[in-house]
């Protein structure tokens, strides 16, 4: 086999495994957020039409508020953006709730941005208990 075909096979090969072992986007989750900044991406998620992340006991040093931008995870382009959700209520005992309406028709992947915390683009961090997407409401 000639040098250029068998790198070419192992480049291949190697893509397909990587493809293979891509983690999987699960539509409704669960989890957590500890020290994150301003820019943190969470993991992806299958939908289509609608999506809703729940922030529930947020924690920062200081600031009151967190703006959170949905964005729809498009490969080898640009990623589309949503609008932010300002989310208040989690600082003081309840559940910050950001819906997105009228996605586009046909499952995407999507995921959440840390947009702003407190008002800036940097400086304090953000943690948060319980972080839940819900992807069922208009599906």
């Amino acid at each position: 086999m000639k040098r250029g075909a068998r790198f070419s096979m192992v480049i291949g090969t190697a893509a397909a495994a990587t493809l293979a072992l891509a983690p999987i986007a699960e539509a409704n989750w669960s989890s957590s957020i500890s020290g994150a900044s301003v820019g943190f991406e969470s993991r992806r998620w299958s939908d289509e039409l609608y999506s809703q992340v729940l922030f529930t006991g947020c924690t920062t040093d200081g600031s009151k508020s967190t703006d959170v931008q949905m964005w729809n995870d498009i490969s080898f382009q640009p990623d589309e953006a949503y609008d932010n959700k300002t989310f208040t209520a989690c600082f003081s005992g309840g559940t910050s709730n950001g819906e997105w309406t009228d996605l586009p028709s046909g499952m995407r992947d999507y995921y959440f941005k840390i947009a702003k915390i407190g008002g800036s683009t940097f400086g304090p961090q953000l943690s948060v208990s319980s972080v839940s997407v819900d992807t069922t409401k208009a599906d």
